[in-house]
């Protein structure tokens, strides 16, 4: 495949491969909800808001599609420069039946005032992996949009490769897209630029530190998604930027920073070194903080979130009140993804908070009346074990896990999904099934997809237990008949791997499934 002309449509953006599509939690309401309880800011949404969801550089609509399946309530609209990204988008809600997704292609440095004003005005925008991509008058279209069309007390969610943890990358990026540049196929770029960078790692250059990007091109290059790489590295326009000078631009649209939608960058002492945490609290304002957080930890990407009109609420009496689930029912040590790396959580509270989240949801602040856990507070309580992926924040409160409009809406769409985007495996990303208690997806593997859609369909075909008896799991070898592709059978390696990933699936995930009512009552 030829490399698409410079004097393209394509103005200097990847379009050889589509992106692949991805489900991104943070990007979700609850979620949200949550990190605004965290730092004490008011966002007035409760269950039954009708909200309005923008998504700014949509790709294929994965995210805005989960977040549209998963409460009929809301409108959610999806904007992305790649028209044959929208095409797909299309394609896949108008096969779930979602009525309440729209998609549309368009230029945001080319778009008119009038056009900007004939869009709904917005609660939430997310600009996820957008801002360091594009050239200045995109920029300027975004924050155009955000003055004209955000809701006062609206949030916006900023994604972007953030200064100084990027600047290693910079060399890297031009010597990679030269590679894609003068190579005759996508597939043959990526190759001849993971060639060149292992042969100059071996050259022991200067100035190639160690990052998430030249681990993507060795070590890891097996797990790339060709979408993925050509979007990292094949735009001509990619900058990453300092915080400082994405809330200035902000600024311009009336919106103040508010915090992380990465949960333990709220709370320096779970990154920082006493060292660090010492200067980081000797710097003269929020932006020298920002600034010397960002000196200090080993990441090159920020989820700011920014709000538009401040309002002060009372940070752990609304913590408190906000539901948690189980989101695994995994046997491993519980770990914290902080930005410094993963740490154990603290022993004393985890035998007592797992125990009580694997028997039913509960609020934040009865869990932290649970034995061992009187010197946690409801924001350290919610960070740990959202932090480490144990819990998730629910939309609704139990009981009140959504319409039968939105159960029907969700199953349509994960059913789609499972027969669209799971077939292709490590290729799709990571997916996400919509579940209306959660107000938007619960994060899943192609195979968590698949077994899902299949428990659903024969969940829905029997009879229903008696009161108080749980559905049983599916048994394995049924799943393993329904997931193999006819024809001739795998080796038995294969087989043995597959039945071993589905035991250990439905042990961990089955219960959470039943708990959130991911396949129907």
């Amino acid at each position: 495949m030829s490399f698409p002309a410079a004097n393209s449509w394509s103005g200097g953006y990847p379009i050889r491969e589509p992106y692949p599509p991805a489900w991104h939690g943070f990007q979700s309401p609850a979620h949200l909800r949550l990190i605004c309880a965290l730092m004490g800011v008011a966002w007035d949404v409760g269950a039954d808001t009708p909200l309005s969801i923008l998504e700014v550089g949509c790709g294929t609509g994965h995210t805005a599609q989960v977040l549209a399946a998963s409460n009929p309530l809301w409108q959610v609209l999806g904007l992305d420069y790649n028209p044959a990204h929208v095409a797909e988008a299309r394609s896949m809600v108008a096969e779930a039946g979602l009525a309440n997704a729209r998609f549309i292609d368009a230029d945001l440095a080319a778009l008119t005032d009038a056009e900007v004003d004939a869009m709904p005005e917005f609660d939430l925008v997310t600009v996820h992996g957008v801002w360091s991509w594009v050239g200045d008058p995109v920029r300027e279209g975004v924050l155009r949009l955000l003055r004209r069309r955000l809701k006062p007390g609206g949030l916006v969610v900023m994604g972007y490769n953030a200064l100084p943890g990027a600047s290693g990358a910079l060399g890297l990026a031009r010597l990679v897209r030269w590679s894609m540049l003068t190579a005759g196929s996508s597939a043959e770029g990526v190759a001849e630029a993971s060639r060149r960078v292992n042969e100059l790692i071996a050259a022991e250059p200067a100035h190639l530190p160690s990052s998430s990007w030249r681990r993507l091109l060795t070590d890891q290059l097996k797990d790339a998604r060709l979408g993925y790489l050509l979007h990292e590295f094949e735009t001509e326009h990619w900058r990453p930027c300092f915080h400082a000078d994405v809330a200035a631009a902000l600024a311009t649209a009336r919106c103040d920073y508010l915090g992380s939608a990465t949960i333990d960058e709220n709370f320096p002492q779970m990154s920082l070194s006493p060292a660090q945490r010492a200067l980081w609290e000797a710097a003269p304002d929020a932006a020298g903080r920002e600034l010397m957080f960002d000196l200090c930890v080993p990441r090159a990407f920020r989820r700011d979130v920014f709000v538009r009109g401040r309002r002060a609420a009372a940070g752990d009496a609304r913590v408190d009140r906000l539901w948690l689930a189980s989101a695994t029912h995994s046997q491993a040590k519980p770990l914290l993804h902080a930005q410094a790396g993963e740490a154990e959580l603290p022993p004393a509270i985890v035998a007592s908070v797992l125990a009580a989240l694997a028997e039913r949801p509960h609020t934040v602040g009865e869990l932290c009346q649970l034995p061992g856990c009187a010197q946690v507070t409801p924001g350290e309580m919610a960070a740990l074990f959202v932090g480490a992926r144990r819990a998730v924040p629910l939309w609704h409160e139990p009981g009140r896990g959504g319409s039968e409009q939105a159960a029907a809406s969700a199953r349509r769409f994960n059913a789609v999904v499972a027969r669209r985007l799971a077939p292709h495996g490590s290729g799709a990303g990571q997916l996400g099934l919509a579940v209306p208690a959660l107000g938007g997806g619960l994060t899943a593997t192609p195979l968590e997809l698949a077994t899902a859609h299949l428990a659903s369909v024969r969940w829905q075909s029997q009879p229903l237990p008696l009161p108080g008896q749980p559905r049983q799991p599916p048994d394995v070898d049924w799943l393993v008949q329904r997931l193999l592709p006819a024809g001739l059978p795998p080796p038995e390696e294969v087989l043995v791997g597959l039945r071993q990933a589905l035991a250990n699936l439905l042990r961990e995930r089955w219960p959470v499934w039943q708990a959130l009512r991911v396949l129907g009552d």
